[in-house]
C-alpha cells in the first residue's frame, strides 16, 4: 500500500488588515489545535479538518501516513517572513527526511499572502515539488475562498476545494484529495488540467451555498463531475476579495483524463456561473434599520442579524460597535451579539467577579478612526479555557477563547473574549451561559459561516451594514494591484490602475 506524507498551512490573508500575521498566531487554538506536529496529527479522528478527513479515508484504505505538522491561524494582514520561512522549512525538511513516500497531500488555504510571496501557496508547493521531483502525485485541499493563481496551478498534480459555505464539507474535501491521489497512484498519471477565470469579484456574504445561485452552481459542479466521461475531480473557488493582489478572483478548475474532457467540463460551469454575475452585488442594511425590522417580526424565534463586515473570519478586528451602539439606542429589551474581542473588558470583566457592576469601554480599539462604546455593565457570567463545539461546521473540535464574558448593558447581552474569532457556532454563546434559541435578536459577527448553525434556529436573516476591516463594499476597497478590467462585484465597475 502507497505511503503518504501530509502537512499543512493555512491562513486566509487580508492585505488590507494593519495587522501583521506572526509565528506566535500559528500557535494559538481558537477553533482548531494548530501547531500539531508527527503523530499528534492522527490523534483525533474527528477532527474537522481537511486534514482529519484525508486522515480517516487513507486509514480506511490501508494507507500508510507520514504525518509532519500542520498550522493555521485566524485570518489577519500578511504573514510575516519569518512565520512563512519558519513554517514552510519545516514542511520541506520534514517530506525530505520522512524517508520514501510514493506522495504527498497539503492541507492549504488558498488565499495567503506572506511577505514576499502574493501567492504563498504557489512558493509553498513550488519548494514541495523541488524535493519530491516533477512526477510524484502532490495533491492540495483548498478553501472555497482561494484565489488560485498559475503557479499553484503548474506545482500542484490536483486542487481540490471546499462545495460549501459554510464550510461544513472540510473533511469530506480531505476525502476527495485521498481519491484523487490514489488515481494518479492506480493510474500512474497526471491528469489533465483546465482553468476559466470568471471576470468580477464576489463578495462573500453572497457566496452561501445555502442560498442562490451559489447553491444552483454546486450542484451544477457535481453534477459535472459525476456525468461527464473521463472528468476526475471539479473545484470552483469563489476567491477572497480582501486580497490586493493579481490573482484576486474566482476560478474553475477542472482535471480529467483528458484535455479536451477537462475544457469541456470547466467551460460549462464557468458560463454557468458568469450567468449569475448580478446575483454578486453588495446589498446590506443599516443597523437601525435591520433592528426596527427584526422587532417586526413575529415572536417565538430570533432573527438574526449578521455583522458581516466585522468578521474576524475575514481578517476584521470583530471589535467594532456600531450594532451594539445601534441595540442600546434603540433601548431592545433582548438582544445577544457575540463575538466581541477586547481582552482588555473580559480580563476586567473576570478581576471584578459574576455580578459586578462595572464601566467599561467595550470594543473599537483595533481599528482606525473608532473608539470604545462607553457603558455601565452587570458581569453575568464568566468562562475561561476550552469548551467542545457543537455545530455542524466544527463539531469534533475544542475552541478556546481565553477568558470569557457575558456583559449586560439593560436588555443587551455582549459576549466579550480575549481570543478573536468570529461566531460560527452557538457553542460561543453557551459558553457564556446563553442559549441563542431563547432571545429575540441574535447578533453574529459573521458573514456567512454562522448560517450553518443559526439559520435553523432563525425566524428570520439580516446582513447588516456596520464598519469592519472585512468589508463586503469591493468598489470602495483601495486597491491598486487587480487584474486590469475585473469587475469590483457582479455587475460592477471595472478596475483600472491608477497612473
Amino acid at each position: 500500500m502507497p505511503r503518504i506524507a501530509i502537512a499543512g498551512f493555512a491562513h486566509e490573508t487580508n492585505t488590507f488588515a494593519p495587522t501583521p500575521t506572526e509565528l506566535s498566531d500559528f500557535q494559538l487554538t481558537t477553533t482548531a489545535p494548530s501547531g500539531m506536529r508527527g503523530d499528534t496529527i492522527l490523534a483525533n479522528p474527528d477532527l474537522a479538518m481537511p486534514i482529519g478527513g484525508f486522515v480517516s479515508a487513507a486509514r480506511d484504505a490501508g494507507d500508510t501516513l507520514a504525518p509532519i505538522c500542520w498550522y493555521a491561524a485566524e485570518p489577519a494582514g500578511i504573514v510575516t517572513a519569518h512565520a512563512f520561512e519558519r513554517i514552510v522549512a519545516e514542511i520541506v525538511h520534514g517530506i525530505a527526511t520522512a524517508g520514501p513516500v510514493d506522495a504527498v497531500y497539503l492541507d492549504l488555504h488558498g488565499a495567503m499572502v506572506a511577505s514576499g510571496y502574493d501567492d504563498g501557496e504557489a512558493e509553498i508547493l513550488r519548494r514541495v515539488r523541488a524535493v519530491i521531483g516533477p512526477d510524484m502525485p502532490l495533491v492540495a485541499s483548498l478553501d472555497l475562498h482561494a484565489n488560485v493563481g498559475d503557479g499553484m496551478i503548474a506545482n500542484a498534480t490536483a486542487l481540490v476545494a471546499y462545495r460549501t459555505y459554510p464550510h461544513v464539507d472540510m473533511r469530506a474535501t480531505g476525502a476527495r484529495a485521498h481519491q484523487i491521489i490514489r488515481w494518479c497512484l492506480d493510474t500512474g498519471r497526471r491528469p489533465a488540467v483546465s482553468v476559466r477565470r470568471l471576470d468580477f469579484i464576489m463578495p462573500p456574504h453572497r457566496q452561501s451555498t445555502m442560498t442562490e445561485p451559489a447553491r444552483s452552481l454546486y450542484a451544477e459542479l457535481e453534477t459535472i463531475e459525476a456525468q461527464s466521461p473521463g472528468v476526475v475531480s471539479m473545484t470552483f473557488n469563489m476567491g477572497f476579495h480582501l486580497a490586493d493582489i493579481p490573482m484576486n478572483g474566482p476560478t474553475v478548475i477542472a482535471y480529467a483524463a483528458d484535455a479536451t474532457s477537462a475544457d469541456a467540463a470547466a467551460e460549462r460551469l464557468a458560463r454557468s456561473a458568469a450567468s449569475h454575475e448580478k446575483a454578486f452585488g453588495i446589498g446590506l442594511m443599516p443597523p437601525a434599520e435591520a433592528i426596527r425590522l427584526a422587532l417586526q417580526q413575529p415572536p417565538g424565534k430570533p432573527v438574526i442579524l449578521a455583522d458581516v463586515q466585522d468578521n474576524a473570519g475575514g481578517g476584521a478586528t470583530s471589535d467594532t460597535v456600531g450594532v451594539l451602539e445601534a441595540l442600546v439606542a434603540a433601548k431592545v429589551d433582548d438582544a445577544i451579539l457575540a463575538i466581541l474581542h477586547d481582552p482588555e473588558s473580559a480580563r476586567a470583566a473576570h478581576r471584578a467577579g459574576e455580578g459586578a457592576r462595572l464601566r467599561l469601554g467595550l470594543g473599537g480599539k483595533l481599528m482606525a478612526g473608532h473608539r470604545p462604546f462607553e457603558a455601565d455593565v452587570v458581569v453575568e457570567k464568566l468562562a475561561d479555557g476550552p469548551f467542545a463545539f457543537t455545530g455542524p461546521m466544527m463539531r469534533g473540535n475544542m475552541g478556546n477563547l481565553g477568558k470569557v464574558a457575558c456583559l449586560r448593558i439593560d436588555g443587551v447581552r455582549v459576549v466579550v473574549a480575549e481570543g478573536r474569532t468570529q461566531c460560527l457556532d452557538q457553542a460561543y454563546f453557551r459558553h457564556a451561559g446563553l442559549e441563542p434559541s431563547r432571545h429575540r435578536i441574535v447578533v453574529v459577527k459573521s458573514t456567512n459561516h454562522y448560517r450553518a448553525d443559526f439559520a435553523g434556529i432563525a425566524e428570520r436573516i439580516i446582513e447588516v451594514d456596520s464598519p469592519g476591516l472585512s468589508s463586503m463594499n469591493t468598489a470602495a476597497l483601495p486597491f491598486t494591484r487587480l487584474r486590469p478590467g475585473i469587475r469590483l462585484f457582479g455587475g460592477g465597475p471595472a478596475f483600472k490602475p491608477r497612473g
